[in-house]
């Protein structure tokens, strides 16, 4: 702190509002410049020199305003600062603290703690500061100060260097900042740095505007952080964060740069965080401070509506719900209890003949949750007593009238409809590609009427469920709804007993991996999770189970998957109904995100550990819920991706960017079905507005955590309580990692093999449509349903060369450069086609629509010239003339170019950076081939990869087309 040795406290500070302000760890020298102890009728200058104070004819002020401000009379502390917009001059504006304070008239159980200037507009505090605290700014922005800067002062010099600032709320925070050396300027309120001007009445008059003081220093490229109080309030955090969203509007409409900061941290304020936790924790939240996009992402993961109940309890219990509610929202810890408190109320409902319908998203999560509250799955309805008459559970693939249920959401009147791990359930809803892809416009259109059944008035009711429930699934149900219900909140803020995890944060597996089968060298008896299961990934279910059982044949091992439990000649075949008493018989157990969410390993005493590894296949949340599985708190060993795979559209974390990817990305294709004679008006195709929106909030929600991978997962582990230990072991390991590669090779082209080999001789269309809605299948049968597969998609042998290139994202590769070269004239049809059953349903999903049209792909890369590049054999350098004007012209539409070709570009990239991205595109390369002989010898490349077989395909695809329908 400067002049922390020499300053002691002024007289005219009382040593109580001295201490007060040191407690805020406040530099002496600028609590010395700033403060100022008041009390008598002195007081009310300071509060009533405004030209609007209601005053008496003699100029005193009115009875009812004395009286109001008696307190003032007693002791306060007065703080004002310089006026950076009145040549540094000190600012008469202020805020004064009466040590008596007055109660709030409004909420008689709170007391007005700041008083500022009757009847006079708001300001911003510019703190005072010493030389030595300049000086510690200067250091922290690097900038120099001249002696002219010295005259003119610490402000004008701030505004002069377009210096950072950082806003918070209230003086003495400002203070705390600007001891750490950084400039800080403070708010009254967290709306205090703009305006809403506003009639008597209450109605806006005008525009939102920044203050004044702010207006001054929003200049071009300066960076503002704004520092707010940490609340837990749902009501607190949503008037904060409206205040950071209209600050940040105006400010970057200035052409500043906006940052916000958090902390999970209990301390509520950035001077209690820097009394509490010292300096460098401050540092480090500024330092880490987000952009305003990635804050808003955020939010999209915070549930705001105030609770109605707030427990804190190992299990949730049977809940008090009364009769009014129409949307219950339960958020409560992982293996809290959630499920079995459906059981009463499914219970109460079906006494009464109320009909209820559980969905899930996946199915034998379905099953075990319905056998868990006393209603049968959908395929058991026949042997049930009630038969579909008082409902079943299901998964929302088949919520339609073509599926399984055969489901008609007209006839559920006044339902109880439960969603258990909706935040997952509607994910599956609007993203996955399985069985419900196919319907999802339709399985929408039900759940839209499903939802209005239960929320019309009536005794039908809504609940949703989730561990990390967020505004996005009531937001979901009122919006399918069309109408607005007030939810009941049930918030359980228990956490349990917290795990010590150890984050092994090498940037491969394989000293997890070491550490692993250490463990299980000495008798430990792990729980494994990781996030994939396919034979080519070198730490999915598959390659390590072949490991661990090579290495440990004498231990019992279980492979949980979705191939697994599907599978009636294997030993997990059904496994996730009863899985606690499936688990007590093997030593090892290897899960896959099969064991989703829902699913409670409840059992004591038989694990040892809970093992992560975790790829960044799947979104954060999913890799802390995979960990969640095992409820005993023994010890998790992590092993996590530093960065996630699975980036949603544009891989854009901003709600208007992804939003107007899609949009514009749909209207483009609809004109390019315009031109193929299609007549289409977009304003008669129903695109599902609230649902859309879910699906861009949480698509933001999902990119963002896949940028910083590991730190996210990390960050809420730890915001849920537990200990991350990082282990010290740095050892390389690189036998282990060469046996592990061997291992994944051996399995994979093993199974590469088997699909090769299947017999698919007796196999039709039919036979392989029936084995695709089969549930249960075999080893064998699915390498046939797989074999037959590549054989109708591609026409050719079927070999373990082009199983692996299948794997590795050849079709669509060779779709496009098809469509590109000699199946260019079928484009147009084929779009055509699709955009027909979306004008005969009226209705659209914009992401399936627009990844199902390939026009809009192909007009891009003929843009760029790409037909002609690889036409024929010719030489490429950088710089060739139509190549480098390709490469600016791909240059000036980066974000076009990733909107409809998910391809990024970088104004740095070279023309030959650019040719190769796109050419990958198509399954092409570009080749080194060697220098020029002479002058400034250009590197030469030619186009490979054509000789892979692909024109024996084409050739297939274009006899399949070209015959008659």
């Amino acid at each position: 702190m400067g002049g922390c040795e020499t300053i002691s406290r002024p007289s005219n500070i009382e040593a109580t509002h001295w201490n007060e302000w040191l407690a805020s760890a406040v530099d002496p020298g600028i609590i010395a410049l700033n403060v100022v102890s008041v009390s008598g009728t002195t007081a009310y200058d300071y509060l009533f020199y405004g030209e609007n104070v209601p005053r008496r004819n003699d100029g005193r002020l009115r009875d009812g305003v004395l009286k109001k401000y008696r307190h003032i009379e007693g002791l306060n502390w007065w703080c004002s600062g310089i006026d950076p917009l009145n040549d540094e001059s000190l600012m008469q504006w202020g805020c004064m603290k009466p040590d008596r304070p007055r109660r709030d008239p409004n909420k008689i159980h709170k007391f007005i703690k700041y008083e500022h200037p009757l009847r006079v507009p708001t300001r911003a505090f510019f703190l005072a500061v010493t030389d030595e605290v300049w000086d510690s700014v200067a250091a922290r922005y690097e900038k120099p100060i001249s002696d002219c800067d010295r005259a003119l002062g610490f402000w004008q010099w701030v505004w002069k260097y377009n210096i950072g600032v950082v806003i918070c709320e209230g003086a003495k925070k400002a203070g705390a900042l600007l001891t750490l050396g950084y400039a800080a300027i403070a708010l009254p309120g967290v709306n205090g740095g703009y305006r809403n001007p506003k009639d008597e009445f209450g109605l806006p008059t005008g525009n939102l505007h920044l203050i004044p003081d702010l207006q001054h220093f929003a200049t071009l490229g300066r960076k503002f952080t704004i520092c707010f109080d940490h609340d837990t309030k749902p009501e607190t955090i949503q008037r904060v964060n409206i205040a950071i969203a209209q600050s940040a509007k105006l400010l970057t409409a200035c052409g500043s740069m906006v940052l916000v900061t958090q902390w999970n941290y209990p301390d509520k304020g950035i001077d209690d965080l820097i009394v509490g936790r010292g300096a460098d924790v401050a540092h480090d939240v500024i330092r880490q401070a987000l952009t305003v996009d990635q804050w808003q992402v955020k939010g999209y993961s915070r549930l705001s509506i105030d609770a109605a109940l707030i427990l804190n309890q190992r299990y949730l219990g049977e809940l008090p719900i009364p009769e009014s509610a129409k949307l219950i929202l339960l958020k409560s810890f992982k293996g809290s209890g959630k499920t079995q408190s459906f059981a009463p109320i499914v219970a109460e409902a079906i006494a009464n003949g109320q009909p209820v319908i559980l969905l899930s998203h996946r199915v034998q999560l379905a099953q075990a949750i319905a056998e868990r509250v006393g209603i049968p799955y959908i395929s058991e309805v026949r042997n049930s007593e009630t038969g579909i008459l008082l409902g079943f559970a299901l998964c929302v693939d088949s919520l339609h009238p073509h599926g399984q249920a055969r489901f008609n959401a007209v006839h559920w009147k006044e339902p109880l409809v439960i969603i258990d791990e909706s935040e997952q359930v509607i994910w599956h809803l609007l993203s996955a590609n399985t069985e419900v892809k196919k319907h999802r416009v339709e399985v929408l259109n039900q759940l839209s009427q499903l939802f209005k059944n239960a929320l019309a008035p009536g005794r039908g009711r809504v609940i949703v469920a989730d561990a990390d429930l967020s505004d996005l699934s009531p937001e979901m149900v009122m919006g399918l709804a069309e109408t607005q219900v007030t939810p009941w909140v049930v918030v359980n803020t228990w956490k349990g007993q917290p795990w010590n995890i150890y984050h092994y944060k090498q940037t491969t597996p394989v000293n997890w991996l070491a550490a692993l089968e250490d463990h299980i060298k000495t008798g430990g008896k792990p729980f494994i999770a990781v996030d994939c299961q396919k034979a080519k990934s070198k730490w999915g279910t598959k390659v390590l189970e072949a490991r661990l059982k090579k290495q440990f044949p004498d231990r019992k091992i279980l492979r949980i998957d979705s191939e697994t439990i599907a599978d009636p000649e294997h030993e997990a075949y059904g496994c996730i109904e009863r899985l606690n008493l499936v688990l007590l018989e093997y030593d090892i157990v290897l899960g896959s995100p099969s064991i989703g969410t829902g699913v409670s390993i409840d059992i004591l005493g038989h694990f040892t550990s809970v093992w992560g590894c975790f790829q960044g296949v799947a979104p954060e949340n999913a890799t802390r819920q995979a960990l969640a599985r095992v409820r005993e708190a023994i010890p998790r060993h992590l092993w996590v991706a530093r960065h996630g795979l699975g980036k949603i559209g544009n891989g854009a974390i901003s709600f208007k960017s992804l939003l107007a990817c899609e949009r514009k990305r749909f209207q483009a294709n609809l004109r390019l079905l315009q031109d193929a004679s299609l007549i289409i008006n977009s304003d008669e195709i129903n695109i599902n507005r609230t649902a859309l929106n879910i699906f861009i909030k949480m698509s933001c929600r999902i990119n963002a955590g896949m940028i910083h991978y590991r730190n996210t997962v990390l960050e809420e582990l730890g915001a849920e309580g537990h200990n991350i230990i990082d282990v010290l072991d740095n050892k390389t390991r690189k036998k282990l990692n060469n046996e592990i590669t061997a291992q994944k090779n051996e399995v994979y082209d093993g199974e590469c093999d088997s699909i090769s080999a299947a017999d698919t001789t007796a196999m039709t269309a039919a036979k392989y449509e029936a084995l695709q809605q089969q549930r249960a299948k075999t080893t064998t049968e699915r390498y046939i349903e797989r074999k037959y597969k590549l054989e109708q998609r591609y026409g050719v042998d079927v070999t373990p060369e082009l199983i692996k290139k299948d794997d590795s994202g050849y079709y669509p590769q060779l779709r496009l450069c098809y469509y590109l070269t000699i199946g260019r004239e079928f484009v147009a049809d084929r779009d055509r086609k699709l955009g027909e059953k979306m004008l005969q349903a009226k209705s659209a999903w914009l992401p399936d629509f627009n990844g199902g049209q390939l026009g809009l792909v192909i007009h891009a890369l003929e843009l760029f010239n790409i037909p002609n590049f690889i036409a024929d054999d010719r030489e490429f350098r950088g710089t060739d003339t139509d190549l480098v004007q390709m490469a600016n012209n791909a240059l000036c539409v980066k974000w076009q170019v990733k909107t409809v070709l998910g391809i990024t570009l970088n104004d740095n990239d070279s023309p030959i950076v650019i040719l190769r991205r796109l050419l990958k595109k198509i399954g092409l390369k570009l080749k080194y081939q060697g220098r020029d002989g002479a002058g400034d010898r250009q590197r030469v490349y030619r186009v490979v990869g054509a000789d892979d077989g692909r024109d024996e395909i084409f050739q297939h695809w274009l006899s399949r087309e070209a015959a008659p329908a």
